[in-house]
């Protein structure tokens, strides 16, 4: 049979996607790119937003459409904490499949001829990490790693907790059995991830840290390049910066999480610190690691955000050497404490804070991208286009390079790390040459 996976949200779930496509295949079923002509559609859910949810409904309408005589798979975050919801907003016969059952999805499919059926249970009486493991890659050169799942902060805003359970971490050996294989694969570089990955190890009997999951994998697999994804300010500790100064195969990149720069909202919105620590941690890694790519979220509109609350926000970012920020508008979600608060933001204001702020993030992310002209940084070669005569990579800084292949020399191989130096930034990009 032809399976086809279409998935939304974070590098968590595109992994599982990954991980439930091989188990598939493993069967002897063929996996396609949808929307191809497939015989089971799985669509991976997101529920973060409303927006999140809205496309989820639009992925299984569209799955449906395309083959009505197919088997179609709905499972992930919307799933977790909305089943009934998203079957009373379908017309036709879905199979459900929780994060809880997930790891099982292909067996529980593949076991059952007519895939109708509702397969989850309680995510918060989850105690181990689910292992998803991911023998053979979509990609040759980067791939995801998950060492940990749920989240305990509870943050007013969030439903990731209602839809993921609690903290929960993958044991090391488990992880370096992972990474082994992606190194046998020929993959170049990991980027470790989370669902809050921050807390990685403190539900393991042998209580070990991200910091020291971090340096043992940078020691065991010098040849890889290992990128860590979204943190917590507070969870982001010297220990962590230290291995980016001393570790050559460690990213040189911290994705930050702000939400807000008003200490009264970040209140509210149970964060724990304040902007006057997150203008301390930003400006430290800055001082200790001036060609760092650092970037952020934001979160506006939320209820009681007032001008001067957006205002504060505003300053603080202007303040600060980030490289790029994402900005994103307050979804009412349930289940969540700020559900129940009333709105203070209408929609067009919401929508003009927002375009404030991606403003300020495209300058800051030219201003970035222009201040490494003539500096030379480690590329992960990912494509050669010998037609357009340019390679497409990422560096270890995040920045997304176009290099120019000279004539008189031929392109470096697909999958290999160089050195190239930036000339110049064109069209938004920033573009140069492998360096001598």
């Amino acid at each position: 049979m032809r399976i086809a996976i279409a998935t939304l949200g974070c590098k968590v779930n595109q992994l599982e996607s990954d991980a439930i496509a091989e188990e598939f295949m493993a069967n002897g079923h063929e996996v396609v790119p949808f929307p191809r002509p497939f015989d089971i559609c799985v669509v991976n859910t997101c529920a973060v937003t409303a927006k999140a949810s809205a496309e989820s409904r639009r992925l299984l309408r569209r799955a449906r459409r395309l083959n009505p005589e197919a088997r179609i798979v709905a499972t992930g975050c919307l799933v977790q904490v909305a089943p009934q919801d998203l079957l009373d907003a379908l017309d036709w016969q879905v199979c459900l499949v929780g994060n809880d059952q997930k790891d099982r999805l292909a067996g529980r499919v593949l076991a059952h001829g007519d895939c109708i059926g509702l397969y989850m249970g309680d995510v918060a009486r989850l105690t181990r990490c689910q292992d998803f493991p991911v023998r053979s890659p979509l990609s040759r050169t980067r791939a995801y790693l998950k060492v940990q799942d749920g989240c305990n902060a509870f943050c007013s805003y969030c439903i990731v907790p209602y839809a993921r359970g609690r903290s929960r971490s993958l044991p090391a050996a488990q992880v370096l059995d992972q990474v082994k294989t992606y190194a046998e694969q020929g993959i170049r570089e990991v980027v470790v991830t989370g669902i809050h990955v921050g807390m990685y190890g403190t539900d393991l009997a042998e209580s070990p840290d991200l910091a020291g999951l971090l340096a043992r994998l940078c020691e065991t697999f010098p040849r890889m390049r290992f990128r860590l994804s979204s943190i917590e300010p507070l969870e982001l500790t010297h220990g962590i910066i230290e291995i980016a100064q001393t570790r050559p195969n460690f990213a040189r990149h911290f994705h930050i999480p702000l939400q807000s720069g008003s200490d009264r909202i970040l209140r509210a919105m149970n964060r724990k610190y304040t902007g006057a620590f997150y203008r301390d941690l930003v400006t430290s890694i800055h001082e200790r690691l001036p060609n760092a790519a650092i970037g952020t979220d934001v979160l506006v509109g939320f209820p009681g955000e007032d001008d001067e609350a957006f205002g504060e926000t505003v300053s603080l970012i202007r303040s600060l050497p980030l490289s790029y920020v994402h900005a994103f508008p307050f979804s009412r979600r349930p289940f969540t404490l700020a559900s129940a608060l009333p709105e203070t933001v209408g929609p067009q204001e919401k929508a003009r804070r927002v375009d404030t702020v991606r403003g300020l993030g495209a300058r800051k992310r030219e201003a970035f991208y222009r201040s490494r002209i003539e500096a030379v940084e480690e590329f992960l070669v990912e494509r050669i286009d010998r037609e357009d005569g340019f390679i497409t990579g990422t560096t270890s800084n995040y920045l997304p390079a176009l290099i120019r292949i000279g004539d008189a020399m031929p392109p470096p191989p697909a999958n290999s790390l160089i050195p190239v130096r930036i000339t110049d930034v064109i069209h938004g990009r920033p573009v140069g040459v492998p360096a001598t």
